[in-house]
């Protein structure tokens, strides 16, 4: 452990300490006047020095520069303590007034095990502030006044205000290594001719095998930065072994490439690239006198015989000079997503061939919120591919759209007929089931309305307005899931074997299928995920209202839906043995049956509990390769009639149970049977 023990007199001592430092340790640093710390064991090494000029002590002891120890602290409140980056401490000690024996010992030995960021100890006529700088400055801000991207290495220093024993600190310099550009000849400055608008693979390829020859171009520079036109990049030297490190790059539009030095800083800069030391370490096995890594950037690259798509039209390249594979530790990539459409891919090439001939071999993607991270085991080039959905023929397109149009227009008419059926006709002998019923209607209804209306909308070219939009026909929809739920959860009451009993049951479902979709929505808006879409096909494009965020979609709608589809497919299973279970008791008891009826009520009641428990939807799992064509039809078809369905289904629950029973104006609901018309006894013996 590494501490440095500053005195407010203006003295300072440097002690380093071993796992028995509480037993071995002793030192003195003291002066004429002022702060003093005094111990009579045995003597440590301990360096005591100046930090200030002009300072007399009584101590015959020689005197070092503080400076070249890179640490400066000012005499005057509130104290401002200078640490350069390269001699940062486990612990630095202000120590104030006059402490004595056990006060060293107490504090020295609290301190070993403690993981606070700062720890003030307060004694009579004795004040220590001792603090860890590391900790102190993690999430510390760079001062422009002291800062710049290509400070030198002098001036990279954390600056620790202390006052009243708490400590605040900014950072001075720059983040970055200090690099020089090293002049090539022409013939390797004008490989890549910036006035070109794309970059040829086969001289990219073939620049990166001969790196190695510009390493006698860098002389003493162990970092060097390499342009060639309109390509960039760093050539960094690797150290001996034991100074082998994790090595990061960074990419911006501001910096370029740049060798990041201050690793607090990578949060900070969505292009970084890690180089772990395995790596460093394989190359400087292979070529220990030319051993280098580099990182180079390739701009509107050649594309490859797809001509398939590449995030942010850029390419990387890191090479070692050495065959490097089979990392246990992996090379890093990380990227922005930028609003890219598509689903993104890592993918490499080894530098074969005249254009890219991507490969997924050796390479991992994954995918947190606006970053991609591609995890590579070897070296070459590297480029996120992004692979855009299949685009659906024009014909296609037409035809779904009418027959969308077409259904929801039909599927509006009919449940504007049963809503008013319902409040202007049937609103006095509505039963709970009924209730539940009308609420999905209501649910449905509002969104056809929002569907219907939101193309109009997205070619306002208003971007509130769109946004609004987006927002309302996600809540629409949220809301139509949940009320499969409700429709569910009604059903698993009605098949219960004993009466339930439920407080104001109609306002507390509602609440449930109303609230919830709107506190989702209200937050996605409030992020700003909703905006203008576009649905792309293999002659033009459509544009829409919606959520832009993919993650978003997938996370909030699909698992959700599959969330309802688990529940709402179970309760579907259950009811139609539930039915058939009620059917056959009732077969047994009546001599004549029509059998064609039969048939003709069977079906609608299964389709109507379809319908009504979303199970229509479900199609879209299917929307994957050779099904995918078929299931956009059958899924199209049937929820864009949905609202037909349901009317049919509607006219059907009215006759058994929406004519002959009024509802129940109590506090409490007790729930019933609206399938058929049996007795009490009847049903149990069923079930």
């Amino acid at each position: 452990m590494d501490m440095f023990i500053l005195g407010r007199d203006g003295f300072m001592g440097y002690l380093k300490t071993g796992n028995n430092f509480a037993r071995n340790m002793s030192g003195i640093l003291s002066c004429s006047n002022g702060s003093s710390v005094n111990t009579t064991q045995q003597l440590v090494n301990m360096k005591v020095f100046s930090f200030e000029e002009n300072t007399n002590c009584t101590m015959n002891t020689s005197l070092t520069e503080s400076k070249d120890y890179g640490v400066i602290l000012s005499r005057n409140l509130p104290y401002k303590l200078n640490i350069s980056r390269f001699v940062i401490p486990t612990f630095v000690c202000l120590i104030e007034g006059k402490c004595k024996n056990g006060t060293w010992t107490d504090w020295i030995t609290d301190l070993r095990g403690t993981n606070e960021t700062t720890k003030y100890f307060k004694k009579v006529a004795c004040n220590i502030t001792c603090l860890n700088p590391t900790k102190t400055c993690q999430n510390a801000k760079y001062n422009s006044n002291c800062s710049a991207i290509n400070a030198g290495e002098e001036s990279k220093m954390n600056n620790i205000e202390i006052q009243d024993g708490k400590a605040t600190c900014f950072k001075c310099g720059s983040p970055f290594e200090v690099v020089k550009e090293v002049s090539l000849p022409k013939e390797m400055s004008n490989k890549f001719n910036a006035n070109k608008t794309e970059t040829d693979a086969g001289t990219a390829a073939e620049a990166m095998k001969n790196l190695s020859s510009i390493l006698s171009l860098m002389g003493n520079l162990t970092v060097a930065s390499i342009s060639m036109g309109n390509v960039k990049g760093i050539l960094k030297k690797i150290p001996s072994e034991s100074e082998i490190k994790m090595s990061y790059f960074i990419y911006s539009s501001e910096t370029d490439i740049k060798v990041l030095d201050d690793l607090d800083q990578l949060k900070n800069y969505p292009n970084v690239f890690s180089i772990p030391e395995e790596a460093a370490k394989k190359a400087l096995n292979q070529s220990r006198e030319k051993a280098f890594m580099s990182v180079f950037r390739f701009p509107s690259m050649t594309k490859d015989a797809e001509n398939s798509p590449v995030l942010n039209d850029e390419v990387y390249a890191i090479e070692m000079g050495a065959q490097i594979s089979n990392l246990s530790d992996n090379i890093s990539l990380t990227f922005p997503k930028n609003q890219a459409i598509g689903t993104p891919v890592c993918k490499s090439w080894d530098g074969n061939g005249s254009r890219p001939n991507w490969t997924t071999e050796g390479c991992t993607t994954l995918t947190e919120g606006e970053h991609i991270t591609c995890k590579c085991e070897h070296l070459t080039f590297f480029a996120v591919l992004m692979i855009p959905p299949e685009p659906i023929s024009q014909n296609d397109l037409n035809a779904l759209t009418y027959i969308t149009y077409i259904g929801c227009g039909l599927s509006l008419f009919f449940l504007s007929i049963g809503l008013f059926m319902h409040f202007l006709m049937r609103k006095v002998k509505a039963t709970d089931s009924m209730h539940v019923l009308i609420n999905l209607f209501v649910a449905l209804f509002l969104l056809n309305v929002a569907f219907l209306s939101n193309e109009y909308v997205a070619r306002a070219g208003d971007i509130t307005a769109c946004k609004v939009m987006a927002g309302f026909m996600h809540y629409c929809l949220l809301s139509s899931f949940t009320w499969f739920a409700a429709e569910a959860f009604h059903l698993c009451l009605q098949m219960a074997k004993h009466s339930v009993t439920i407080k104001h049951y109609i306002i507390k479902i509602s609440v449930v299928g109303w609230a919830p979709p709107a506190l989702v929505v209200s937050i996605i808006y409030i992020l700003g995920k909703y905006g203008e879409q576009t649905i792309k096909t293999d002659t033009s494009n459509v544009t829409m209202c919606w959520i832009l965020d993919s993650d978003i979609h997938y996370y909030v709608n699909i698992s959700y839906y599959c969330f309802i589809f688990v529940f709402t497919f179970t309760t579907f299973i259950v009811v139609l043995r539930w039915l058939s279970l009620l059917k056959l008791n009732r077969l047994n008891k009546v001599e004549k049956v029509q059998r064609s009826s039969t048939t003709t009520l069977d079906i609608t009641t299964i389709l109507g509990l379809c319908c009504m428990l979303g199970l229509t939807w479900s199609f879209a799992f299917f929307g994957y390769g050779a099904l995918r064509l078929p299931s956009y039809y059958i899924f199209t078809i049937l929820n864009s009639f949905q609202g037909f369905f349901l009317f049919i289904y509607y006219l059907k629950a009215s006759r058994h149970f929406g004519d002959s029973e009024e509802s129940k104006r109590t506090e409490d609901t007790n729930t019933e049977n609206p399938y058929e018309d049996l007795s009490t006894e009847d049903t149990r013996k069923a079930i």
